[in-house]
């Protein structure tokens, strides 16, 4: 009998992957489509190659995708950005599908973390956990990570899902404008309550 799935998502900064590694130290198995987007067109691939044939080698490097260039284009560029996606996305769905058939060692549920989760696979699992935070605080967490600037993170911010719907859409919640140890606390008691569903 498959194990159940559930759906994690947040917004840029929010701290899906910290979430999730802790999920992963329970000893949940998890998936990221952020690193099979990064997977897929890895340098050598056969999504690289067809990235690099439809947007050209403008915005590659010595070690492959220029992802800083490419990303600023994307916000001027409708085409580009459709493109792109055109490329990425169906590698992704096929790589967490893959994912999902795959026997995994026994557990009561798994995970898969996606900022598009809402948007495209939240149909296809057992419920959707959703790791919120202030958006002023995402948003001084956000230039924390990335060294990029307030505007950055906010231009990124407009095209996601504001934080009202995401939360509309939550079946669990996962408050992250604490320490991340009290993130740790919450993971492992909505561990505990998603274990005894199952």
């Amino acid at each position: 009998m498959p194990i159940a799935t559930y759906g994690l998502t947040g917004g840029i900064a929010s701290g899906k992957s910290l979430a999730v590694t802790y999920f992963g130290a329970l000893g949940v198995p998890t998936c990221d489509t952020d690193q099979f987007a990064r997977d897929v067109i890895a340098p050598g691939t056969p999504g690289e190659r067809a990235l690099r044939d439809a947007i050209g080698d403008m915005y590659f490097n010595a070690e492959g995708l220029n992802r800083a260039r490419l990303r600023a284009a994307l916000f001027q560029d409708p085409d580009l950005k459709h493109i792109v996606e055109s490329i990425v996305h169906p590698r992704v769905r096929d790589a967490v599908q893959t994912w999902l058939t795959t026997p995994k060692p026994a557990a009561p549920y798994q995970i898969v973390c996606s900022p598009l989760l809402l948007e495209t696979a939240s149909r296809d699992s057992q419920g959707v956990i959703v790791v919120d935070l202030p958006e002023s605080l995402q948003i001084a967490r956000g230039i924390e990570r990335d060294g990029t600037s307030a505007e950055e993170i906010q231009r990124i911010m407009t095209t996601q899902r504001d934080r009202a719907s995401r939360l509309a859409k939550a079946d669990f919640i996962l408050d992250n404008s604490g320490t991340r140890d009290d993130l740790h606390k919450q993971v492992v008691r909505l561990h505990q309550t998603l274990k005894d569903c199952a």
